[in-house]
């Protein structure tokens, strides 16, 4: 099933193949992934923030959108140079700035903690840990979530 560095779904599709890469060039693109993981955090203050400040305004909610795309296409991106397709770092990367952005919301709005933006981090760290600590097997799972539901 795996050849070498590279690891294949079982009904092998190029879109759910990673790429092998060199360790160092490995480790950089994680080490980007998490200040794109930890920007994103940061950056959905300002979408807090905007909600907060501006709640009947129309631009509150087109700045919150603008954040999370942003989110979205730093983290895609940064699969991207893990080795993922474009197809599957969009569909990881946009399942994970959702987690992302609904435990900020979640634990920002919804929570008595005492320091969410903390907890955010922490939970951020949660979800960016298993992809880039078991990122074949992410992909992979992603593959055959994808192939179940619309595979003809």
């Amino acid at each position: 099933m795996a050849t070498g560095r590279e690891r294949r779904c079982v009904y092998h599709s190029p879109m759910w193949t990673l790429a092998p890469g060199t360790p160092a060039a490995e480790a950089t693109a994680a080490a980007l992934h998490l200040a794109a993981v930890l920007g994103f955090l940061l950056l959905g203050e300002v979408g807090l923030w905007l909600r907060r400040a501006e709640h009947q305004a129309w631009w509150a909610g087109s700045g919150r959108d603008l954040v999370n795309v942003a989110g979205l296409v730093a983290i895609a991106a940064t699969l991207r140079l893990l080795g993922c397709s474009w197809p599957a770092a969009l569909l990881v990367g946009g399942t994970e700035t959702l987690l992302l952005f609904g435990a900020t919301v979640f634990l920002a709005t919804q929570t008595a903690t005492r320091h969410p933006r903390a907890w955010s981090l922490v939970a951020g760290l949660l979800v960016a840990g298993p992809l880039l600590t078991l990122r074949h097997e992410v992909v992979q799972g992603f593959g055959r979530t994808v192939q179940a539901l619309f595979a003809p």
